[in-house]
């Protein structure tokens, strides 16, 4: 948590604009940082009467062209919560950067529970809750790939067709030139390029679904699911292979990904698959490739930070680049491995 970062936030400017927009906040406002650093910043916003409400805006900087989109947030938050089975925070508000913190940014109600980031929070639950967790955190998956994009208003959100046709040239373009890792990284882009699956069916996408992005209760049942930056139309094994990639990670990858779905009563990751597939009816034969793509991606994001960082464009805090690198080597094997014939 920084008190800098938090304090960074014009009350000044922001009281008057939440007294139109959000009302019943009762000031003083006293905004503490809950989340921070390379996607979009989190405040928790507490009014004199203890009300929370959340508030998301953009980091300083923006690495990836199209990141940190919180209008895009809002807007589908907004179409979830009115109209389908998948639970996301009820939204308040919206300013665009005319607003009175010169970026944009959104209001929504602040969600209470447990958000498993690592192990000690996943230790947390006891075993039967942390079953119930992964099995919940799948069906909130199948509800929001079930969900009709047209009829809840988003039909126009992306582009439903080519989907990794469009992220694999978005993300070789991201591979820093110049870099130790980027020819293993461009030859697994090859092989991903040469295998790729045709597109089986299209669906609404979170873009970076897996345990930590959600909010849960003390008996494993999903409160919320947050972070929907990167949503969109999609290929909805994409979204699965991301989820199965951070899910109980091998022990290569063990100090890569977040700890915490290792611990024992959480389902395996062929239970949750299985799980998938009878909700959707969606073919898995394909899946090793999505989890190879998945891995792929994850180190060329892991890779354009390092670069950022060394050329001064840090996103907060120090970043420890050799950790950095070895985490691409790890990552770029396994995407091998889960593409091996």
């Amino acid at each position: 948590m920084s008190t800098g970062v938090a304090t960074a936030l014009p009350l000044d400017r922001l009281e008057p604009w939440l007294a139109e927009h959000v009302p019943g906040l009762e000031p003083p406002l006293t905004p503490v940082l809950i989340a921070g650093g390379r996607s979009n910043l989190t405040y928790r916003i507490t009014d004199a009467t203890g009300r929370a409400v959340a508030l998301r805006r953009p980091p300083g900087a923006v690495g990836v062209r199209g990141a940190h989109d919180v209008g895009r947030e809002y807007r589908v938050q907004a179409a979830l919560r009115d109209g389908s089975a998948v639970r996301v925070p009820p939204v308040l508000a919206h300013a665009d950067e005319d607003g009175p913190l010169g970026v944009p940014f959104y209001l929504m109600e602040f969600v209470d529970g447990v958000v498993v980031r690592d192990a000690a929070a996943a230790a947390g639950l006891p075993e039967p809750a942390r079953r119930a967790c992964g099995l919940a955190l799948v069906d909130q998956l199948v509800d929001l790939h079930r969900t009709d994009p047209a009829r809840i208003g988003l039909g126009d959100l992306g582009r439903p067709d080519g989907y990794l046709e469009r992220q694999l040239r978005r993300w070789r373009g991201q591979i820093p030139e110049g870099a130790a890792a980027s020819a293993a990284l461009a030859e697994v882009h090859e092989i991903l390029v040469r295998r790729m699956p045709s597109q089986r069916g299209s669906a609404l996408l979170h873009g970076d679904f897996r345990l930590d992005n959600v909010i849960v209760t003390r008996s494993g049942q999903v409160r919320a699911v947050l972070d929907w930056e990167l949503s969109t139309q999609g290929d909805p094994l994409a979204d699965l292979g991301w989820l199965l990639l951070y899910w109980r990670p091998p022990d290569d990858l063990a100090g890569v990904l977040p700890a915490g779905s290792e611990l024992p009563g959480f389902a395996d990751g062929a239970e949750l698959a299985a799980r998938y597939a009878a909700g959707t009816g969606t073919d898995l034969s394909d899946l090793p490739y999505y989890l190879g793509f998945a891995a792929w991606r994850l180190a060329v994001i892991t890779l354009g930070v390092a670069a950022r960082y060394v050329a001064g464009a840090r996103a907060g805090g120090h970043v420890d680049v050799d950790r950095l690198a070895g985490d691409v080597r790890l990552l770029t094997a396994a995407a091998r491995r889960h593409l091996a014939p």
